[in-house]
């Protein structure tokens, strides 16, 4: 499963789809994934369903420009748009270690 994201990293409010997945009743309550960004950058990841929704569990990458990201935790919610699912960050995870 792969998250597109329509930008060069992560932020409340960003939207993007998923592809490899039918619909979210087919999402794994844990799972690995990909996220790929508009820069072509990418990092592994890991999307589970918690007590708030689902949380996405990013790894540390470098953008394409070169700016480092450091690993995080959001909330995400995902949404079914006709024949594909997609997600949109709501903030990141509560007790997360994000700066």
């Amino acid at each position: 499963m792969i998250l597109e994201a329509t930008n060069t990293h992560l932020y409340p409010g960003n939207q993007g789809k998923i592809s490899g997945l039918g619909q979210i009743a087919d999402m794994q309550a844990d799972g690995a994934c990909l996220v790929e960004f508009s820069d072509g950058s990418a990092t592994p990841a890991r999307i589970s369903r918690s007590e708030d929704g689902w949380q996405l569990h990013t790894e540390a990458y470098r953008t394409v420009a070169g700016t480092d990201i450091a690993a995080r935790r959001w909330l995400v919610c995902l949404e079914e748009d006709g024949d594909h699912v997609g997600f949109r960050i709501l903030k990141k995870a509560p007790n997360s270690q994000n700066r």
